[in-house]
């Protein structure tokens, strides 16, 4: 039967001596060794081991979580464990993957500070009870607990005199206010408080066009954080203005 050195097996595995060492400090590899000097000596049925063990660590497996594996003979139903965790994780990374690319592409197709006009659908909201506002804020933590809102479905509604009132996307089956389909003029706005969200509506409202929009229809302004987008930025928000035309 061959036998090798820990050099040799370290250079097989590609691995270090060091780490070799450590699994047969833990057990995991219990070579013969060499009386006279003192080295290890390295069977092939210990290499077939160490490839177990070097697989499970891969896997994700804990040095004690090996140990346990290995007392079986049967190892089929653990690697079946491990192969649905591991496409567990896998299909956890595609989803967060996907979020990164949905953030980068909002940033691609976003100009600051600039009108542009989209088609948007009928949209229905709800008015936020009072009991899940603060000082005209929405307290995250209690509308969270009620189910009632998530941060992504806030929105303001602001009215011709400049009040802002709070709503959530809602169904169309279950609304207090909706907003009609068809062209939008849009901003997305960068801001750092809620001082300068203000100055940009203003600057925004005040635009001829959206003036006359403003004076022709509803009058009613659509103010929200746009949640991808903001993403990008570590101490500013974007939000985005909508009117329809």
């Amino acid at each position: 039967m061959q036998t090798y050195s820990i050099s040799q097996v370290a250079k097989i595995f590609k691995i270090t001596k060091y780490t070799i060492r450590h699994y047969v400090d833990e057990h995991l590899l219990v070579p013969l060794k060499d009386e006279v000097n003192g080295y290890y000596i390295f069977s092939e049925e210990d290499l077939y081991r160490l490839y177990q063990v070097i697989t499970f660590r891969k896997i994700g497996y804990s040095i004690s979580s090996i140990k346990k594996i290995l007392v079986q003979n049967d190892l089929v139903n653990v690697f079946e464990i491990a192969e649905n965790k591991i496409q567990n994780k896998i299909d956890e990374l595609v989803e967060i993957k996907s979020s990164i690319q949905e953030v980068i592409q909002a940033q691609e197709t976003t100009n600051l500070n600039e009108i542009y006009f989209c088609e948007k659908s009928e949209r229905f909201f709800k008015r936020i009870p009072k009991n899940l506002l603060e000082e005209g804020q929405v307290n995250l933590f209690t509308a969270s607990n009620s189910g009632f809102v998530q941060l992504e479905n806030i929105n303001y509604l602001i009215d011709k005199e400049g009040n802002y009132v709070t709503y959530s996307r809602a169904r169309f089956d279950d609304y207090d206010c909706k907003i009609y389909p068809g062209t939008h003029a849009c901003n997305d706005i960068l801001v750092a408080d809620e001082q300068s969200l203000e100055k940009q509506i203003e600057v925004f409202k005040n635009d001829h066009l959206i003036k006359s929009s403003l004076a022709s229809g509803s009058g009613i302004m659509l103010c929200y954080e746009n949640i991808l987008k903001s993403l990008a930025y570590s101490e500013e928000t974007v939000f985005t203005i909508e009117v329809k035309l």
